[in-house]
């Protein structure tokens, strides 16, 4: 059985890349990886880092039967869960030794690929003058932008911004697949504010990419042609004819909507045979 270190290192600057490590001291191995400066991607900095990880781990041979140190910080805390679902043997652990020596080698080697004077070193551990060294350096060049941590795309997604609700009658375009989403179907909403502007933006549950707050959606499984259909439960927004009877459908009233196929199917609640609801 083998232990494996993981440890970050230069989360406190706002220049440069995050470092992290996977390393074995006997026998010694190190894998290091960068996080990039920015992404697009609308998912937090801790699922980046878990791929990334994960990536290393693949590299290096780590399995189920090895033990696994990882460093208790924020940046990880989806790389725990990762390893906890997947049956590791693992634990949270203060980085000392070989793992924090090469984080911070590997941070500092990148510093001086991109020119920081050597003269900027960590001292002891006194990373607030390090990092202000390093940050006013990236301040005096001709392109300081190319330096510095995206901060917006850094901010953990709040799962209040995204929450599960329905569309009524209003199709959606998937933000993710660029498939409409029907009327009257699941939708997961997400909502941002950018420049002072308020946005939203629409996926396919399962398109999803983060597990949204789950709003109050009432569902039904039906019976309607012999067939089986699972919809939702609504009040009925403006007055319409109910596929089964023919009868008006009054603003208000608790209304079934389900897809057979591409057809949408409505109707009042007592004019179906109701299998199972929740």
């Amino acid at each position: 059985m083998r232990t494996w270190y993981i440890e970050d290192a230069g989360g406190g600057c706002r220049a440069f890349s995050e470092v992290l490590v996977l390393v074995s001291e006997k026998p010694q191995k190190i894998y290091t990886a960068r996080m990039p400066l920015t992404w697009k991607e609308e998912i937090s900095m801790e699922e980046i880092a878990c791929r990334l990880v994960i990536n290393m781990m693949k590299k290096a041979g780590v399995t189920k039967n090895d033990r696994v140190l990882v460093c208790p910080g924020n940046i990880f805390h989806t790389l725990h869960k990762w390893l906890e679902n997947n049956g590791y043997n693992w634990s949270t652990a203060k980085m000392d030794g070989l793992a924090h020596d090469a984080a911070e080698e590997a941070f500092y080697q990148q510093l001086v690929e991109s020119g920081v004077p050597g003269e900027y070193k960590l001292q002891g551990r006194d990373y607030r003058t390090f990092y202000r060294q390093v940050e006013e350096w990236v301040k005096q060049q001709p392109d300081p932008s190319k330096y510095w941590k995206d901060r917006e795309a850094r901010k953990k997604p709040s799962e209040a911004r995204w929450r599960l609700k329905n569309t009524f009658g209003r199709p959606r375009k998937c933000r993710k697949c660029g498939k409409k989403i029907k009327p009257y179907s699941p939708m997961v909403e997400h909502r941002v504010r950018k420049s002072g502007r308020k946005y939203r933006r629409y996926f396919h549950p399962r398109c999803s990419p983060v597990e949204p707050m789950k709003g109050k959606l009432d569902y039904a499984v039906v019976k309607f042609d012999d067939k089986t259909i699972t919809g939702l439960v609504l009040p009925c927004g403006e007055e319409t004819t109910c596929s089964l009877c023919g009868e008006p459908i009054k603003p208000g009233n608790k209304t079934f909507y389900g897809y057979m196929g591409e057809k949408l199917v409505h109707g009042h609640m007592d004019c179906f045979e109701i299998i199972d609801q929740a």
